[in-house]
């Protein structure tokens, strides 16, 4: 195999390692929001926020990915989000 396509391959793994942990950092950080929104009946989606959100990112985003691609990376992580909240109870009943 390729020494090279092998360092570039081994950087990737350890960028998605980090990635990973960050990941779930954020994930810990949703799990308290969903208790307090829970502790105070608010509802789990919040669209002003969220496009508040991907606004942000996209206008920070110095590429090389374009700003439709940071919206569906993040867009997904928003909906895994909305759906962690759900899961632990959050939301209006």
């Amino acid at each position: 195999m390729n020494p090279a396509l092998n360092q570039q391959r081994a950087a990737i793994d350890e960028l998605d390692t980090e990635l990973l942990k960050l990941i779930n950092l954020r994930a810990q950080t949703v799990a308290e929001i969903a208790r307090l929104k829970k502790q105070h009946a608010l509802p789990v989606s919040d669209e002003a926020r969220e496009a508040a959100v991907l606004s942000n990112l996209v206008e920070r985003n110095q590429g090389p990915l374009n700003a439709a691609s940071i919206r569906r990376i993040f867009g997904t992580i928003l909906a895994e989000s909305r759906r962690l909240q759900h899961t632990l109870g959050a939301g209006a009943k």
